[in-house]
């Protein structure tokens, strides 16, 4: 009989250490994701949540539409947010845990095609250029620099080769690396027309 109280009793401490962790737990997860978290007042961070908000209103939905498609049968290493993320600087002390709080944030603040529309606008296409007569920024630019046409314009193969660019401009430059675009491009097209789920 005293054994069983004994173990009632360490139970029942237990369960109370438990149950107040969890809450201490749940209120600072809370605290972290709130308006009152100084982090979130970083000039870089609200500069981003401003040029994120201003993407929403852009008509990219030739974009956005077959990244979509793309995305849910390959998801990306990095989702889009996550991604955005990288345009703020941070110190290198706790760098993972801030920026992996400022992806939390954008995440319940944004979808990931608001995310995907502001790398879009924000990505620069042509950076591995050094003559300023080839400098070009964003998704527009970039169409207009490939293509001479303007986004509306491109025809899907166009369309997927700035969706390979915007992963890395560098390496899926069309001008440089036609080869690497092309088998890029292929396979994006195929990943987009397949009826499955694949795993690329």
């Amino acid at each position: 009989m005293r054994l069983y109280k004994n173990t009632l009793f360490m139970l029942k401490k237990t369960l109370r250490i438990f149950l107040i962790s969890a809450a201490f737990l749940a209120i600072t997860i809370t605290f972290l994701l709130s308006g009152f978290n100084p982090i979130y007042k970083n000039e870089k961070f609200v500069d981003l949540t401003e040029k994120i908000n201003e993407a929403k209103k852009e008509n990219l939905k030739t974009f956005t539409g077959i990244y979509e498609k793309i995305n849910t049968k390959m998801k990306e290493e990095k989702c889009p947010c996550d991604r955005a993320t990288d345009y703020i600087p941070v110190y290198r002390h706790g760098y993972s845990f801030t920026k992996s709080l400022y992806k939390l944030k954008l995440q319940r603040e944004f979808t990931q095609t608001d995310c995907y529309k502001y790398l879009l606008l924000n990505t620069d296409f042509k950076h591995v250029y050094a003559d300023s007569t080839y400098k070009t920024f964003g998704v527009k630019e970039a169409s207009m620099f490939y293509f001479n046409k303007n986004i509306g314009q491109l025809n899907e193969e166009e369309i997927l080769t700035l969706i390979a660019m915007l992963k890395n401009p560098s390496l899926y430059d069309p001008i440089r690396n036609k080869k690497v675009v092309r088998n890029r491009v292929l396979l994006l097209k195929r990943i987009l027309h397949s009826q499955t789920k694949s795993k690329y």
